[in-house]
C-alpha cells in the first residue's frame, strides 16, 4: 500500500533546501516572445530566470503588463496554470495573419509619395532586403532612404532636376553600394551648395558602405560644418558609426565569432568620443535614441563594465512600453552572457550605479552557490548605493536571501517577520521577504506555523500570480505535516485544480482518494481521485478494494476534454481482453481482477493483469503536475512515481508450482522479454540480474520445449 510518509518528503520545493536549485536561465521557448510568458515565481527567487526577476524589478515601479500566463476561465477545472515553463502555449500559439497584399505599409506608402513627389518612377526596388542586411549595411535600409527623400523635399533651394538626381543616387546606393560610384560621378550640382553638401555625403555614404573607413570619416568630418541641416547632423552621427565598424572589422575570426580582443582600442575611443560629440549638439536629435544605445555597446567592446552596467539599467528604468523593456532586458542579458563578459558577473553584482541589475545578478549568484562572490561585507558595500536610489528594502531583501541560501541561516530570518500586508496586493519586495519569512518556517519544520502563515497570506487575497504561489505553498506544507486532508477541506483556500491533483496523485491516502472520487468538489477531481485509486489498488494487490471502488463511477456524471485528461481516462478500466498479445487470450479487467479476488495466486488471472498493465500502459502518471519547478527534482523510483511492477507479476507466476504450463511458458516468456532489446527492465520493479534472466529463457526452452512462447524466443538481454 501507497504510504502518505513517503511522498510527504518529496514535495518540499527545493527552494527551502539552501542547498538546492531547481532552475536557471534559459528555457524551451524565445524568452520574451508572444506566448513564451515566465517561468518563474512572482518574487525575486534565484531559482527564476534572471530575466523573470529583473523584469519584475524594474515594473514594480511602473505599470506596464507583464507576459505572465492567463487564468484559466475556471482555475478548479484546469491543471493549466502552474509556474515553469508553458510549452504548449508557445506550441500551440495562433499563427499571425498576414496581410493582404493590397494594403500597404505606412512605410511603403511614404515612400511611393515620396517617389511621386520626386519625379521617380514607381518600379519595385531590387537589392538585399532590408532583415538581410548585416554589419555595416544594417543602416542602408528603407527607412533612411526615406529619411533622405524627406530632407531633399525639405530643402527649398533644390530645383526639381537636382531633387530627382541627387534622389536616384541615393537609390542607386541602397539597391548596388558596391557599383554607385558611377552614378554618383554624374551628379552635377553645380553652385547649389545644398545640392553639393547632398551629394559630398552620398560619397561618403558610398566609401562607408565599401569598408573604405578612412576615406568616409575624410568626407563626413568636412560636412559636419555645412550649412545644410540634415547633412550636418547626419553626417556628425556617422562618424560615430564609421569608427565604431572601424574598431571591428578585424574582430572576427575566421569562423565567424568575435573577438574582443582584436577589437582597435583607438577607434572605438574615437567611436565614444564622435557619440557624445554628437549628443552635445544635438541632444533631442534624430539619431539620439540611436547614439545612446551605441554608447552602451561602445562600453561593451571597451569592457568598460561600470558604464555599461550604469547605462543599461538607465535604459531599463526609461522604458514606456512592455516591448520596449522586454527588448531592453534582452540587450541587457545578451551582454551579461557573451562571453566577454560572463566572467565579468561579480563585477555587475557589485554594480552601485545599477542597483536592480546588481540584485538580479546577486540572486544569480546565489543560485549558482557563488559564496566567495556574495558576502556581507560585499552587501554591505552596497547599501549607500541602495539607499541613493530609494531601494534599501531590496538591499534588506537580498541580505536576508543571502543568509537563507548561503548560511541556512533560517533562525536569523525567523527573528524579524515581514509584515503581512495583503490588500490589495503587496509590493514585489514585500512579497519576496513573505515567501522568504514562509519559507525559512518550511526549511526549519515549523510546519504549524508555516501552515498559519500562508494561511493569514492569503486571507482575503484576490485570484492573481501571487494568490497562486500562496496556495503552492500552503498544499507543500500540509502535506510535509502529513495532512493532506485539510488541502481538500471545506475551509481550505486551495481551488487550483492543478495543486489539487498534484495531492492525489502524490499523497493521498486511499481513504482519500476514495473520500475525493466520491465527494469531490466536480467531475474532474473525482475522475483524478478515481483513477489514481483504482491504478493503487491494482498495483497493491487490493482486488477486493478494487472492485468496490470501482462502484464509485457512479458520482462522475460528465464528460471531461479527452486531451487534457488523457492520464486520468477511466475507460482505461474498461479493457475488455481483446488487445492482448497474439497467442495469449484473456478475460475482461472485471473478471481478471474478479478471480484475483478469490485466488491471489492464479496464474493465468496474473498474466492477464499484466496483459492489461502492458496492453493499456496505465500508471499513476505526473506528466501533466511535472511541469512546475517544484517538482524537479523528486525522486523517480519512489512509490508514488514508480510505474505498476508487472514483471512482479511473472515472477509469481514462474514462482508458483501448480500453474499450467501454458501460463508459466508464458510468464517466461513475458520476463525475459521485460528486458528486450536494450538489457533494461522497462516493466516497473527491481531488475534482476542476467543469470536470472539466462535461468528463465533456458527454463523456458528446455521444460515447455513445444510451447509457442518457446519457440517464439530467440534470445534472452
Amino acid at each position: 500500500m501507497f504510504r502518505t510518509s513517503q511522498a510527504a518528503g518529496l514535495l518540499l520545493l527545493s527552494l527551502t533546501s539552501a542547498q538546492a536549485f531547481a532552475s536557471s536561465d534559459g528555457g524551451a521557448c524565445p524568452w520574451g516572445a508572444e506566448y513564451c510568458y515566465l517561468s518563474g515565481e512572482p518574487w525575486l527567487n534565484p531559482a527564476s530566470d534572471t530575466r523573470d526577476n529583473l523584469i519584475r524589478l524594474v515594473t514594480r515601479e511602473k505599470p506596464l503588463a507583464l507576459p505572465v500566463l492567463p487564468f484559466p476561465k475556471e482555475i478548479a477545472r484546469s491543471r493549466s496554470y502552474y509556474f515553469g515553463t508553458h510549452l504548449d502555449e508557445w506550441y500551440d500559439a495562433p499563427s499571425d495573419v498576414p496581410q493582404p497584399e493590397a494594403t500597404p505599409t505606412p512605410l511603403t506608402a511614404t515612400l511611393a509619395a515620396q517617389r511621386t513627389a520626386l519625379g521617380l518612377e514607381q518600379s519595385p526596388l531590387s537589392g538585399e532586403a532590408d532583415a538581410e542586411r548585416e554589419n555595416r549595411f544594417v543602416s542602408n535600409t528603407l527607412p533612411t532612404v526615406s529619411a533622405f527623400f524627406a530632407a531633399l523635399l525639405a530643402e527649398k533651394s533644390l530645383t526639381p532636376e537636382e531633387r530627382r538626381a541627387l534622389a536616384e543616387a541615393r537609390l542607386a546606393l541602397y539597391t548596388a553600394p558596391a557599383d554607385a560610384g558611377a552614378t554618383l560621378a554624374a551628379l552635377k550640382p553645380g553652385d547649389n551648395p545644398a545640392a553639393q553638401a547632398f551629394r559630398d555625403y552620398l560619397a561618403a555614404s558610398a566609401a562607408f558602405y565599401q569598408g573604405d573607413y578612412p576615406e568616409a570619416n575624410r568626407g563626413y568630418t568636412a560636412l559636419v560644418a555645412a550649412s545644410q541641416p540634415w547633412v550636418s547632423e547626419t553626417a556628425r552621427y556617422m562618424l560615430m558609426r564609421t569608427a565604431l565598424n572601424h574598431s571591428t572589422q578585424n574582430a572576427t575570426d575566421e569562423y565567424g565569432f568575435f573577438n574582443n580582443q582584436a577589437i582597435d582600442a583607438a577607434a572605438v575611443q574615437q567611436a565614444r568620443d564622435y557619440a557624445k560629440a554628437y549628443l552635445t549638439a544635438w541632444p533631442e536629435g534624430q539619431y539620439a535614441d540611436s547614439a545612446t544605445g551605441m554608447l552602451r555597446r561602445i562600453a561593451w567592446y571597451q569592457q568598460d563594465w561600470k558604464t555599461l552596467a550604469g547605462d543599461l539599467e538607465q535604459q531599463l528604468t526609461a522604458a514606456d512600453a512592455s516591448d520596449t523593456l522586454i527588448a531592453d532586458i534582452a540587450e541587457t542579458e545578451s551582454k551579461l552572457q557573451n562571453g566577454i563578459v560572463s566572467w565579468q558577473r561579480d563585477v555587475f553584482a557589485s554594480a552601485d550605479q545599477a542597483p536592480r541589475i546588481a540584485a538580479t545578478e546577486i540572486l544569480r549568484k546565489l543560485r549558482d552557490g557563488d559564496k566567495a562572490a556574495i558576502t556581507p561585507q560585499m552587501l554591505d558595500s552596497l547599501k549607500p548605493a541602495y539607499e541613493k536610489a530609494s531601494l534599501l528594502p531590496l538591499w534588506n531583501y537580498l541580505h536576508h536571501a543571502r543568509q537563507f541560501w548561503q548560511e541556512a541561516d533560517y533562525e536569523a530570518i525567523l527573528a524579524s517577520p515581514p509584515a503581512a500586508q495583503t490588500a490589495p496586493q503587496p509590493d514585489l519586495i514585500l512579497f519576496s521577504e513573505q515567501v522568504l519569512y514562509g519559507d525559512a518556517l518550511m526549511a526549519n519544520k515549523q510546519w504549524a506555523e508555516a501552515d498559519s502563515w500562508w494561511l493569514r497570506l492569503l486571507k482575503d487575497r484576490p485570484l492573481s500570480e501571487q494568490q497562486q504561489l500562496l496556495e503552492k505553498r500552503l498544499m507543500e506544507t500540509r502535506i510535509q505535516r502529513g495532512k493532506p486532508e485539510a488541502i481538500f477541506g471545506a475551509d481550505s483556500p486551495i481551488t487550483n485544480l492543478y495543486w489539487r491533483s498534484l495531492t492525489l496523485k502524490s499523497a493521498a491516502s486511499p481513504a482519500l482518494l476514495r473520500r475525493q472520487a466520491e465527494h469531490g468538489i466536480n467531475d474532474e477531481e473525482r475522475t483524478i481521485a478515481l483513477h489514481t485509486l483504482l491504478t493503487r489498488d491494482l498495483m497493491a494487490g487490493d482486488y477486493q478494494g478494487y472492485l468496490k471502488d470501482k462502484t464509485l463511477r457512479q458520482h462522475i456524471t460528465g464528460t471531461l476534454n479527452a486531451s487534457d485528461f488523457k492520464d486520468v481516462d477511466l475507460a482505461t478500466f474498461d479493457w475488455d481482453g481483446t488487445a492482448t498479445t497474439k497467442g495469449y487470450v484473456c478475460p475482461s479487467l472485471d473478471r481478471t481482477v474478479g478471480t484475483l479476488a478469490k485466488k491471489p495466486e492464479d496464474g493465468h488471472a496474473l498474466n492477464c493483469l499484466g496483459e492489461f498493465i502492458f496492453t493499456t500502459g496505465v500508471e499513476v502518471s505526473t506528466a501533466p503536475e511535472m511541469t512546475d519547478t517544484m517538482l524537479w527534482n523528486l525522486s523517480e523510483t519512489d512509490p508514488a512515481f514508480s510505474p505498476p511492477d508487472r514483471q512482479a507479476l511473472y515472477q509469481r507466476v514462474i514462482a508458483s508450482p501448480g500453474v499450467e504450463p501454458e501460463d508459466k511458458s508464458y510468464a517466461l516468456y513475458r520476463a525475459v522479454m521485460c528486458y528486450a532489446p536494450s538489457g533494461y527492465n522497462h516493466c516497473g520493479g527491481k531488475e534482476v540480474s542476467k543469470a536470472t534472466r539466462q535461468a528463465w529463457f533456458s527454463q523456458l526452452k528446455k521444460r515447455y520445449t513445444g510451447s509457442v512462447w518457446a519457440q517464439k524466443l530467440k534470445y534472452y538481454w
